[in-house]
Order: structure tokens, then C-alpha cells, then sequence
């Protein structure tokens, strides 16, 4: 019987049967202990030196081991109607490792690592389902203190980009029979992610940040003001995903192409 680890990484192909081999075993191993250090996990010099060396092969690559996972998780949505694609970003903190290289500064100059963006696939019932896309980078020192002049670059000059390449590549991967929606917090109110081209049963639904103007009244806090809050994500008949619209939701959704 095939341990969770290697069902899970059966379509990892990191172009040596060796290595497959040695990604499953590292996995289970590490995922078995998550909060203790590499060799606590391993418990033995060898089986340390091992991951380490397993980590420095240059076939090796985060897109190449997480391609795998991804797989897994598109064959787990086929089985869904409809799935929830919640984007969030993260720090990873290391600032505690002052020997690391490569990494960038976080929201201070004394916090540095890497940021990290995801997209969690989860059934409308809850069940998370795995990850459909993952970036990660580290800011170069000369970008500190370029937030104020956000507003004179283009979104594909900066980091906002992210929410849109994570929702192309979502539609990308997700077979068009199954309807998505995908889900993030108000750093993604942002104009060219809601003019993004989208494709059929491909909706959006994010924390309002800005007091856009909409359809349904003149800007989007008068049409919160004007309904009730409620909003249901289920199944129709025809196998897309349902909704019950308020005024909130069709003022977030129906936006004026003339708003900026």
C-alpha cells in the first residue's frame, strides 16, 4: 500500500527516478516532526546530509517539487462543481538566521525573508483541497520605501501583480467544468484584477477597500448602506456555483468599467 506521501507526489517528475524517490521519503519524514530542525527530524547524520544534498541538486527546484502537488490537487477539483480558490500572502520571518542568503527585507529593515503567495483550493463544504498556485520572492534593498510612489507605476511593475498572475494561472489549471471563485482580502481591490478577462463560471469575491463607483448606486459605501449583508456560495442545478446577491455583493461585483 502506497504511504499519503507518495500518492500525493505520484506526478512529481524531477527527471531522475532517485530523486522522486528521495522527495517522498524526505517529505514523510519532515512532515512527521514539522516544528523540530532538519536533523532532529532525521535523527541520523546520513539521512540529514541526504536531505541537505538532496536540496542543493539542481534539478531540484520549488516549481519542480511543488508541480507534483499541484497535479494531485487539480485531479482532487475535478471532482468538485464548484471550488473556492482563497489567494493570501505571508512573511516568512528569518531574521533570527543572520547567515541566509537571498533573502529581502520584510515590512521594516530589520525583518528580512521572503514573502509568500498562495492559492488555496477548498471545497464549497470547507475541505481544503491543496494548492493551485505559489509564488515567492525576495525584495531587493533598493526597493524599500517605494510604497509612496505606488500610484505612478503600472501593476505589473509591482508586487499587486501577484493576485493577478495567481488567478491567470488559476483558470489556467482548473478545468473549465469547474466553476471557481476566487477569494482574497482588500490588498486585491485593485481595478485590474476586476478587468482581468475571466472565463465562464469564474467569479470573484474580494474585501472592498476603496469607494468605487458602481452600478447599483453612486459609489459602494451607498450601496452597502442600502441592503442587507448576505451572501451564499452553493450548487445550481447546472452544476455552476449558486449565489444570493445583496446590495453589498452586487456592488463589489458589478463595478463601473469608469471607476479608478
Amino acid at each position: 500500500m502506497q504511504s499519503w506521501a507518495a500518492e500525493e507526489l505520484r506526478y512529481a517528475d524531477l527527471g531522475d527516478k532517485r530523486l522522486n524517490r528521495r522527495l517522498i521519503d524526505i517529505v514523510e519524514t519532515l512532515s512527521a516532526k514539522p516544528t523540530v530542525s532538519v536533523p532532529q527530524a532525521c535523527g541520523r547524520w546520513a539521512r540529514t546530509k541526504a536531505v541537505y544534498r538532496f536540496w542543493d541538486n539542481q534539478r531540484v527546484t520549488p516549481e519542480a517539487i511543488l508541480d507534483g502537488h499541484i497535479r494531485s490537487t487539480i485531479e482532487r477539483i475535478k471532482k468538485q462543481d464548484c471550488v473556492l480558490l482563497i489567494q493570501d500572502t505571508t512573511n516568512l520571518d528569518f531574521a533570527h538566521h543572520p547567515s541566509t542568503k537571498g533573502l529581502g527585507h520584510l515590512d521594516n529593515l530589520a525583518q528580512y525573508g521572503m514573502k509568500l503567495h498562495t492559492t488555496l483550493a477548498v471545497s464549497t463544504a470547507g475541505v481544503p483541497l491543496g494548492l493551485v498556485d505559489h509564488q515567492m520572492w525576495a525584495r531587493a534593498p533598493e526597493t524599500f520605501g517605494r510604497r509612496n510612489q505606488r500610484k505612478q507605476r503600472p501593476t505589473a511593475e509591482k508586487e499587486s501583480q501577484r493576485w493577478l498572475t495567481s488567478l491567470e494561472r488559476a483558470q489556467q489549471r482548473v478545468p473549465e467544468t469547474v466553476a471557481v471563485v476566487t477569494i482574497a482580502d482588500s490588498e486585491a481591490d485593485i481595478f485590474d484584477l476586476f478587468v482581468l478577462p475571466r472565463r465562464e463560471g469564474s467569479h470573484i469575491l474580494i474585501r472592498a477597500t476603496h469607494n468605487r463607483r458602481v452600478e447599483t448606486a453612486s459609489h459602494l459605501w451607498d450601496a452597502t448602506k442600502a441592503g442587507g449583508w448576505s451572501i451564499h456560495v452553493g450548487i445550481a442545478a447546472e452544476g455552476r456555483c449558486a449565489s444570493t446577491t445583496s446590495a453589498h455583493e452586487r456592488a463589489v461585483c458589478e463595478l463601473n468599467d469608469s471607476a479608478a
